[in-house]
């Protein structure tokens, strides 16, 4: 048995344990709702696939990334609308409503 087992086995016979270090993770950004892009309609397309959808409308003027905030599930990919412009999200029906509408930047 090498010293690196026997150590190991006296740490966890000593009711230590060892672990390896934390593996690093990306910090996720906190997003913000906008006032000035609304969320104008959702729901649940049923069939097959059924997936959720949320239309939202860009009333800020200008042409903007937005993306909206999913419950539990990975917000849909961003997408731009131009000033006035609406467009139609979607993600996979296990995941809950739209809250709201966020600016992805760029």
């Amino acid at each position: 048995m090498s010293w690196t087992a026997i150590a190991a086995l006296s740490l966890a016979t000593a009711g230590v344990v060892v672990s390896a270090a934390p593996a690093a993770t990306a910090a996720v950004p906190a997003v913000e709702p906008l006032d000035c892009a609304v969320i104008v309609n959702q729901d649940t397309h049923v069939g097959f696939p059924t997936w959720r959808w949320a239309d939202v409308r860009n009333d800020c003027g200008r042409r903007m990334n937005l993306s909206v905030q999913v419950s539990g599930w990975p917000d849909p990919e961003c997408q731009y609308l131009a000033g006035g412009e609406t467009k139609r999200f979607r993600w996979d029906s296990t995941g809950g409503p739209a809250n709201y509408v966020w600016d992805c930047g760029g």
